[in-house]
């Protein structure tokens, strides 16, 4: 179940907050939990998104 420290973590995310503006305590369950939400809305993100430069020779690796 979500918590609501959760849920800010993956709002937080959505609207380009950094990882680095979280309040709660180093340390404390809130702040484990609202970097999860944070994380989860970063790993939810359309690939195509992922990244910011060109997509010329995606394939190459």
């Amino acid at each position: 179940m979500a918590t609501d420290a959760f849920q800010q973590g993956k709002l937080a995310f959505q609207n380009n907050v950094p990882k680095s503006a979280c309040e709660y305590p180093a340390g404390s369950t809130l702040r484990n939990e609202w970097m999860e939400g944070w994380s989860q809305g970063l790993n939810a993100r359309p690939a195509d998104h992922s990244h910011d430069a060109g997509h010329e020779g995606e394939t190459r690796h």
